[in-house]
């Protein structure tokens, strides 16, 4: 996809017309019109702009070959990478939310003063925010997807 293509679909994507987009670049309507039409380049400096404008990378405006930023080989590793670790810590914080939850039982079992009954209701309530911290983060997440 050609660099002009790119910015009229990101342009587009965000809600902007090619005034909005100019008042944001600092350049003029017709700036963004040649530019979108092909008949002229951003320099460089607008190059860098773009992408933080659009919040893409230099490599995905420039390189006609990649149609978006998960195309660039380095970008979709530490993407993949991000998305493995986000998932191992969210079974981590639901086994030892689970665990606190365990542990606050089996210590209720065996209580033998009020404090220690209270460190068990502790415990619990505990357990159940993060259980419900888990639950509600995805949902938020399967939204996102959608």
């Amino acid at each position: 996809m050609k660099l002009s293509d790119k910015i009229i679909k990101l342009r587009k994507a965000n809600g902007w017309s090619q005034e909005d987009l100019a008042e944001k670049m600092y350049v003029s309507r017709q700036a963004i019109s040649r530019w979108e039409n092909g008949t002229a380049l951003p320099d460089a400096n607008n190059i860098l702009q773009l992408s933080k404008l659009f919040n893409v990378t230099t490599d995905y405006l420039l390189n006609e070959e990649y149609s978006n930023d998960t195309d660039i080989p380095f970008v979709k590793e530490v993407r993949d990478k991000m998305n493995s670790q986000k998932i191992l810590y969210r079974k981590r914080f639901l086994i030892t939310s689970l665990l606190w939850l365990l542990s606050a039982g089996v210590w209720f079992v065996i209580a033998i003063n009020w404090l220690e009954v209270i460190y068990c209701v502790l415990a619990v309530v505990n357990a159940i925010i993060s259980l419900v911290y888990i639950i509600l983060y995805e949902k938020e997440k399967k939204r996102e997807i959608q």
